[in-house]
């Protein structure tokens, strides 16, 4: 019996066909994210990656897509809180949803012109039997407000929040309201006391 554990044909060595391309250049890291955010197996690199830098490394995260998967979203600002480098995302085109968590991690922003940045409620279908659907829907919709709450706050407002949350309303930012919003909120990010 033959096992294959990788199709045949030729494979490619550019780092462009991986789903995150990540370009080392010296000390200095640059990731795109500019795919929907998908399952949490394909960032198993770039967490990888963040886990093993150290201060005097620098990640540059490019990022314009439209969300996607919100526990692969909560994994990549995981491990970017926890990561000695200092991490700057470049936001361009569109960053919605998921790819919102991701960039509010960061240590800096850079806008570009015509940005569009939306926050909005959780998106999601379940199956199964009624009371588990009812306990699974329960759950997801008192979690995913309190991680709402905490990774929002000081940068949308609370009626802002209050909206998304409660109303299912989305939130639209143009690259103006984000720099003028990420200087606030990276100045009350700065004064919360750290973890150690």
């Amino acid at each position: 019996m033959e096992f294959i554990l990788e199709p045949e044909g030729q494979k490619s060595d550019s780092v462009w066909e991986d789903y995150v391309p990540i370009i080392k250049r010296g000390n200095y890291f640059d990731v795109y994210l500019t795919d929907s955010i998908q399952i949490p197996c394909e960032y198993n690199k770039l967490i990888a990656l963040l886990n093993s830098l150290e201060p005097y490394n620098v990640v540059n995260l490019y990022i314009n897509n439209g969300g996607g998967a919100v526990d692969s979203a909560f994994m990549i600002r995981d491990a970017m809180l926890k990561c000695d480098a200092h991490i700057t995302s470049y936001l361009s085109g569109t960053v919605a949803s998921a790819a919102t968590i991701i960039a509010l991690a960061s240590d800096d922003l850079v806008v570009s012109p015509f940005l569009a940045f939306m926050a909005h409620n959780y998106f999601h279908g379940v199956s199964g039997s009624g009371n588990q659907v009812k306990d699974y829907v329960d759950f997801t919709d008192r979690e995913l407000k309190r991680a709402f709450t905490e990774i929002y706050q000081n940068f949308l407002t609370q009626e802002e929040i209050s909206l998304v949350t409660e109303r299912d309303k989305e939130i639209w930012l143009n690259e103006k309201e984000v720099e003028t919003r990420w200087k606030e909120y990276k100045g009350k990010r700065n004064l919360e006391p750290q973890e150690s």
